[in-house]
C-alpha cells in the first residue's frame, strides 16, 4: 500500500476528514475513487479544496465522533496503482530501505525515511548509531538504481559532515 494523504482533523458533523496529501495526484480524492483507511477499503463521497487544505468524505465515515477517530491514520492506495514516474523521480516507498554508498564505496547505511522540506527532499541513511542526511540534489545523488538496491552519493558530502 502508498500513503496518500494523513488525516489531521475532523471536518464539520458528517463525518468528513481534513486530509493534508502526500500525493502530486490530486485526482486520488476524486469522487468515486477508492481509498484505504486502516486496511479497509473506503469510496470518496466528496471532496472539495478548502483555504486549509482538503476535506475529503468517505463512505461508512457519517459523524464527528468517527471522523475524530481517524486522526492521525492514513489514506492508502494500492501499490499497483500507482501511475509511473518520470526517469529521475522515485516515490518514498521504493528508497526506503535501499543501500547508500558513496563513489568510493563507502557504506553509510540504508534509506530509513525521506524528510520533506521546500527547497529539496532530505534522505535519513541510518547505519546502526550513525545517521547521515543527505540533500537530494544532483551534484550530491549521482545515482539511484532500484534494481540494485543502491543509491549513490557524492564523496564531498561526507568530507563536510566530518569536519
Amino acid at each position: 500500500m502508498v500513503r496518500v494523504g494523513r488525516v489531521v482533523a475532523a471536518f464539520g458533523i458528517e463525518g468528513a476528514v481534513k486530509v493534508r496529501t502526500l500525493t502530486d495526484f490530486p485526482e486520488r480524492f476524486a469522487p468515486g475513487s477508492e481509498l484505504y483507511l486502516e486496511g479497509a477499503s473506503r469510496r470518496v463521497e466528496w471532496s472539495r479544496q478548502q483555504p486549509t487544505g482538503l476535506v475529503v468524505k468517505l463512505a461508512g465515515m457519517d459523524s464527528r465522533t468517527a471522523a475524530e477517530g481517524q486522526r492521525g491514520r492514513f489514506l492508502e492506495v494500492p501499490d499497483e496503482t500507482v501511475p509511473e514516474l518520470p526517469a529521475g523521480r522515485w516515490y518514498h516507498h521504493q528508497l526506503v530501505g535501499l543501500a547508500v554508498v558513496s563513489e568510493r564505496g563507502r557504506e553509510l547505511g540504508t534509506i530509513a525515511d525521506v524528510v520533506e522540506r521546500p527547497a529539496n527532499d532530505i534522505w535519513v541513511a541510518r547505519r546502526g548509531d550513525q545517521e547521515t542526511l543527505i540533500p537530494v540534489l544532483s551534484d550530491v545523488v549521482l545515482g539511484v538504481d532500484l534494481d540494485a538496491g543502491r543509491v549513490t552519493v557524492a564523496d564531498w558530502v561526507l568530507d563536510v559532515e566530518d569536519a
